[in-house]
């Protein structure tokens, strides 16, 4: 199977050459010493294509990915974040952008100024909430209020993701103790936000001040599409879990940020829909092309910060919702050095986070 479809590929990519799909000349021998690699990653990732057809198709654009992948890392000098191979690397662009709700997909993060809720809307951080002195270092994983990476699957719930994760936290911190909750209470019970189709995590926050709390993931498990009935398992939430106020971060200023998370684990929309955000694997994310337009796309959790040991380049500590394959295990580190008006991929734009009963 693997020879013909090797031959199949060959003839397509050739093909595909002259039309600009593929940015480099493509020779069959070099197709042939990467089938092992390609191999090696279905195994690892469990893939399987049903068809010749499917393989072929599947294995081009892992290699177009491949390629991209090592043109990064090999640039001289090195660069202060390295790119690979994760579960999504037989996705082109466009289709990763359409499994999570990215870019032309994303109905985009509502703007706040665009609600009408008459629910308790957001206090801002004020002075003298913050540290007068923030440490160097913050980091919210090791001091054990961040839950496991967890995947959100081809559903545009970040947003729910980003919300328990910072209920999660807040919940930690008042009562020492770290409670998975359910991002599938918020799908099918929170109808202000769009579930699979995007979501704003103010309004999660106000949906769980009004409803007393969520229910925990082990009650109320997630299933990747929204179900027909809120609440079918009649589960009770969790002690610790109501919202009783939340706080907006002042946009674009990193210091409020850093107070912030100095605190607590906090929610906050970047923008992902870029090749290097969709084969991150690990350093400083240092490219300014991510948030030089600040649209937001997707709804992640900052969980601490500091500067690498190796390069010193400062950076958001950020968890992520797309399983722990990708990143590092599931996190990413974005620059604090950032040209852009609201900092790499828009991390300082809209910022929010809990406080709970």
């Amino acid at each position: 199977m693997f020879a013909r479809a090797l031959s199949l590929l060959a003839a397509a990519c050739l093909a595909t050459t002259a039309a600009a799909s593929v940015r480099f000349d493509v020779h069959e021998e070099a197709l042939a010493t990467t089938v092992p690699r390609f191999r090696s990653w279905q195994e690892e990732h469990s893939k399987r294509y049903p068809t010749e057809e499917e393989w072929t198709g599947r294995f081009r654009i892992w290699f177009d990915n491949h390629v991209r992948i090592e043109e990064h890392n090999k640039q001289t000098p090195d660069p202060k974040y390295t790119l690979g191979h994760n579960e999504y690397s037989d996705l082109t662009p466009d289709e990763f952008a359409r499994r999570f709700r990215l870019g032309r997909y994303s109905p985009g993060i509502i703007d706040r100024d665009e609600t009408s809720s008459t629910n308790p809307t957001a206090r801002h951080l004020e002075e003298d909430k913050s540290p007068l002195e923030l440490p160097d270092f913050v980091n919210w994983i090791d001091m054990g209020g961040v839950t496991p990476v967890k995947n959100q699957g081809a559903c545009g719930s970040c947003w729910a993701f980003s919300t328990t994760g910072a209920l999660e936290g807040a919940k930690f911190i008042k009562t020492g103790e770290l409670v998975a909750l359910s991002e599938q209470n918020l799908l099918d019970c929170d109808h202000q936000d769009l579930a699979c189709n995007g979501g704003l995590m103010d309004d999660a926050f106000k949906f769980d001040h009004d409803n007393g709390g969520l229910c925990s993931e082990d009650d109320y498990p997630y299933e990747a599409k929204q179900g027909s009935e809120c609440n079918p398992m009649k589960c009770e939430d969790v002690p610790g879990s109501e919202v009783t106020t939340f706080y907006d971060v002042p946009p674009g200023k990193e210091k409020s940020l850093l107070a912030a998370i100095a605190m607590q684990p906090i929610s906050v929309a970047i923008q992902a829909d870029q090749f290097a955000f969709q084969f991150y694997k690990n350093g400083v994310l240092t490219d300014d092309s991510c948030g030089a337009r600040a649209q937001l796309d997707h709804g992640v959790l900052a969980v601490g910060y500091g500067s690498d040991l190796e390069t010193n380049e400062p950076y958001f500590l950020v968890k992520n919702s797309w399983g722990p394959t990708w990143g590092e295990s599931g996190y990413i580190r974005l620059s604090r050095a950032s040209e852009n008006d609201f900092g790499m991929c828009g991390i300082l734009k809209m910022a929010s986070y809990p406080e709970v009963a």
